[in-house]
């Protein structure tokens, strides 16, 4: 594999945006557009721009934005809806509950400007903190370090990336709002950064949410998801990640609709094998529905070329992810939105085992998957960090702390991550980052969201597309084919399927 000079310009640090007190000369053909406060943007040619004025008001979309109530609106119609609504600046935020997609928005208002992004924050942010001169804002901490000519905290070298146990991490996430570099922290979801005064604010969740039953929450993941699918369907070509899990299938039964105008694929990486139940059951399914797959088949590793190109494009990228990133780049078809189902452990209370425990920050390394770095001394104090400005708003809001842990650490930090990283080739759409959703889903009971017995996502497929629960999902270990598919019939597990 080798690009050309045109092939590696484009992918290089693909739909990321820089923005700062001027623009980044070195990147000569992004976008460019001069915001409030003397603020200069500067933005790759594949991250969409919308702009929107209103008299002295004025909101700038990174990204795209669905309204699932009004599925024929695009951005620009979007952009106006917000202006037309809002009538101070703190208005943004519950005017802003509903919409799903991944974007981040900037708001000139009355002497005001403010950037907040989407709810789990995978169109990410980082900024410069007061330690630097000048305010900075990028998709990924790179960026700004090429721009400003920094190196990598010392203290954050020897203590985490130099450690054998950030080595030996698969698929390690960055906790807490820390990146590599001194004075150059990441904006985590339900704050805002006020870019006059250089200071983050959060604004969700501000008050006691109410408790609603399972078929309150069923009802409206239901109507909103299909929303989304419809509002997406209307904008871009798409594409479904699709497996055996209860995840991708429920995003998938809100595409009852528009389901044979959707690529349908599966990625074979890492340990899998057309025998594995992710990629057997999942051929097995679309081929009862009538539906196309496709198998993605991933090499090892990354060519050099490959690598070379999407090392450079974030700082810390895994070399497993680059593998898939790979296999995309070479059977992926451009353009194509990718439809997937992470992100819907706010329906099913991910760390549920975690919730009668004394929360701290070893207990959190401890529930976050993360392999060898679960002992890491520099990742339990920055969760202990988020844990001591994150406990308020648990006890204000009636939210479980591990239910905001899985929104602002997991998804912001780790699926953030990946989707950056796979920017590269393709763009995203994660259903459930809808803060109307995340708060239905964080208002049930714990005891009726556990993750083995999920409720609420096997309620939203038999209400949108119950054809979609005759095959298995999920088998238990050791449990394949015809076996999986009599106890699956039989009602004998997960639970009986007339709750």
């Amino acid at each position: 594999m080798s690009f050309s000079d045109s092939e590696y310009a484009r992918l290089l640090y693909r739909r990321q945006f820089i923005l700062g007190p001027r623009f980044a000369e070195n990147l000569g053909t992004w976008k460019r557009y001069a915001i409030a406060d003397g603020l200069c943007l500067t933005v790759h040619p594949d991250l969409p721009v919308t702009v929107a004025a209103d008299q002295d008001r004025a909101l700038l979309l990174l990204g795209y934005l669905l309204d699932p109530y009004h599925p024929d609106h695009d951005d620009a119609a979007v952009l106006d809806g917000i202006l037309r609504d809002i009538s101070v600046p703190a208005d943004i935020f519950p005017r802003t509950s509903t919409l799903g997609g991944r974007w981040i928005l900037i708001l000139a208002d009355r002497g005001e400007t403010w950037l907040l992004n989407d709810p789990m924050g995978l169109r990410q942010v980082v900024y410069t903190a007061d330690a630097l001169p000048d305010l900075w804002c990028a998709s990924q901490p790179g960026t700004i370090a090429e721009e400003l000519g920094l190196k990598p905290d010392q203290e954050v070298m020897e203590g985490l990336v130099d450690t054998p146990e950030y080595r030996d991490a698969l698929e390690y996430w960055w906790p807490g709002d820390l990146s590599p570099y001194a004075g150059v922290k990441h904006l985590l979801p339900n704050r805002y950064l006020d870019l006059k005064r250089r200071s983050v604010h959060r604004f969700w969740p501000d008050h006691r949410l109410d408790r609603i039953k399972v078929g309150e929450c069923i009802e409206k993941g239901a109507k909103v998801l299909q929303g989304m699918m419809e509002s997406a369907s209307r904008r871009f070509d798409l594409a479904h990640t699709v497996t055996a899990g209860w995840d991708s299938r429920t995003a998938l039964s809100a595409c009852k609709t528009v389901s044979p105008d959707i690529f349908y694929f599966t990625m074979v990486y890492f340990n899998k094998t057309v025998k594995t139940p992710d990629i057997h059951l999942s051929g097995v399914l679309l081929s009862r529905l009538g539906l196309e797959r496709h198998l993605i088949v991933c090499a090892d590793s990354m060519d050099p070329e490959f690598a070379e190109v999407y090392k450079k494009n974030v700082w810390g990228a895994h070399d497993g992810w680059g593998a898939i990133a790979q296999g995309m780049y070479d059977r992926y078809p451009e353009n194509r939105v990718c439809i997937k189902g992470n992100g819907s452990g706010v329906l099913k209370c991910r760390y549920r085992q975690g919730w009668d425990k004394e929360c701290n920050g070893e207990l959190l390394a401890d529930l976050a998957d993360l392999g060898p770095m679960k002992t890491n001394r520099m990742t339990i104090e920055h969760f202990d960090r988020w844990l001591s400005e994150a406990r308020d708003a648990s006890v204000r809001s009636g939210v479980h702390i591990l239910d905001l842990f899985y929104q602002e650490q997991r998804m912001a930090r780790r699926q953030g991550m990946s989707e950056l990283e796979w920017d590269i080739v393709q763009e995203v759409l994660i259903p459930w980052n809808s803060r109307e959703l995340i708060a239905a889903g964080f208002s049930v009971e714990g005891r009726c969201r556990r993750s083995r017995h999920p409720l609420i996502q096997h309620g939203i497929i038999r209400a949108l597309w119950p054809e979609l629960l005759t095959e298995p999902v999920n088998p238990p270990p050791g449990i394949k084919g015809v076996a999986a598919a009599l106890l699956w019939q039989a009602g004998l597990w997960p639970f009986d399927r007339d709750f």
